[in-house]
Order: structure tokens, then sequence, then C-alpha cells
């Protein structure tokens, strides 16, 4: 989702989380901002945007850069730098961040990016070296205006440079009840089939964030929403790919 503060950087990172208890993840910070990073490092000798050769810069091995969180997460961090990634000079700088991770693809059941608020050169990357896309979505009305030109851009990638991109849903997150959902709810459904799984607001999670936590340090209910989501990715990854 192109907008900003939709909740795709606490997904990412607790969604990671909840798929790495059974399953070994990769969360790749694809976003600037560094957010999902910071978690766990203030400044990383070496993040993604050094992976990628943009600009005829210096290459370096994406297995070099990786960070290991625990025995099943690791993170493939980013900074500020990556703000430069924004012009297109040659037409393989849309692939890059798949040929990036090419070598790495096989050590992963999972790899998850957290993208960008932006409908440019990184949103694009990601989705070309993406099988699935996930959008998350506030209840409110200002979240739901930007998908039509989210969709769009789907569809031209899915047509000219990705035909195996599929589309797992939308996440309604920061979750407040049923008022007035009904409507938003269907003018989601319009461009995208929607999870059942909720992710509802709860101060313990930026709490959690601000003292260094993942899920263990969140309430109880926000857990549990975790786990369920991470079984409904799951299951709709089984279905698709039969």
């Amino acid at each position: 989702n192109q907008k900003g503060g939709e909740g795709k950087t606490t997904i990412s990172l607790f969604l990671s989380e909840a798929l790495s208890l059974e399953s070994k993840v990769l969360l790749v910070d694809w976003d600037p901002q560094a957010n999902a990073t910071r978690l766990f490092v203030n400044e990383p000798e070496r993040t993604v945007f050094d992976c990628l050769g943009y600009r005829k810069n210096p290459k370096v091995s994406v297995e070099t850069v990786i960070i290991k969180i625990n025995e099943n997460l690791h993170l493939l961090p980013s900074s500020l730098s990556l703000a430069n990634f924004t012009t297109p000079f040659e037409r393989d700088d849309f692939e890059l961040l798949k040929e990036a991770l090419l070598p790495i693809l096989s050590s992963y059941d999972f790899i998850i990016i957290d993208c960008p608020p932006s409908l440019g050169l990184g949103l694009e990357n990601a989705l070309i070296a993406a099988d699935y896309i996930l959008v998350p979505v506030q209840t409110r009305a200002f979240s739901v205006q930007g998908l039509k030109d989210l969709y769009e851009t789907i569809q031209k990638i899915q047509t000219k440079a990705n035909q195996k991109l599929k589309l797992l849903g939308a996440v309604f997150n920061q979750f407040e009840g049923n008022r007035a959902l009904s409507g938003l709810s269907e003018s989601v459904k319009k461009y995208f089939p929607v999870f059942k799984t909720n992710i509802y607001r709860k101060e313990s999670i930026p709490q959690a964030q601000a003292k260094r936590k993942m899920l263990s340090g969140c309430d109880k209910e926000t857990y549990k929403s975790f786990m369920e989501l991470a079984k409904e990715v799951r299951s709709k990854i089984n279905v698709q790919e039969k």
C-alpha cells in the first residue's frame, strides 16, 4: 500500500516472526526509513542497497549482508541510502532486487519484503521479485482511496514483467470493530480479496516496538491474531499452488 501509516512494517515484522516458528524466514527491509532494521540494529555495516549494483556501484553478495536474528528468522537490513534508488537508468534496474535475492531463494521457506510507501522504482522491484502480494489497509476512508492506483500498478507488473505474481489479499490493520466496516470492505473487495484475520488497534504494538521487542512484548490478542494470520497466509498459498 503506497499510503504511509497502513502498517506495512508492523505486519511484515510480526508476520515474519509468526511464520518463523515453523519455517525459515527472511525479512527484507526494502524501505529507506529502515524501521524494521532499527528494531534489531542501529547502523548495519552493509544493507540491501549494497546488494543491488545500482548505477554501477560495487555489488556485494547478499549472503554477507544478512543478519541472523535467531535460527529461523533472518534480516536483510536497509538504510537511508536506499532513498537514492529512485530513477531507472537501464531496463535491468527494475529487476535488481530479484537478481540480488536469487542466490538465497532456496535457503528460505518465506521471504517477506517490507515495501516503501510509494509507487516508484522500489515498489516495482519488489513486485517483480515477489510471488504473492499482501496489502495492509486501515479501516478508514482515506486508506481505501489509493487502492485503485496500487491495483493498476500490480496489473501492469503482472502483464509486462511478472506473470506469476498473485494476490493473497488485503489485511485490515489497526482494526477498531465493525463500525462502518461493511462499506469500506466492499470498496476494498473491488480490487483485492480480504483476509478473514484482522489486526486490531492495540497500544501494546507500538509499545513493544519502542522497547525493541517482537510479538512477545505484545498482548495475547495481538499474538493470537498474528498466529492466525500466518496460518491463513500458509493456507492461501497452498490453495494457489495446487
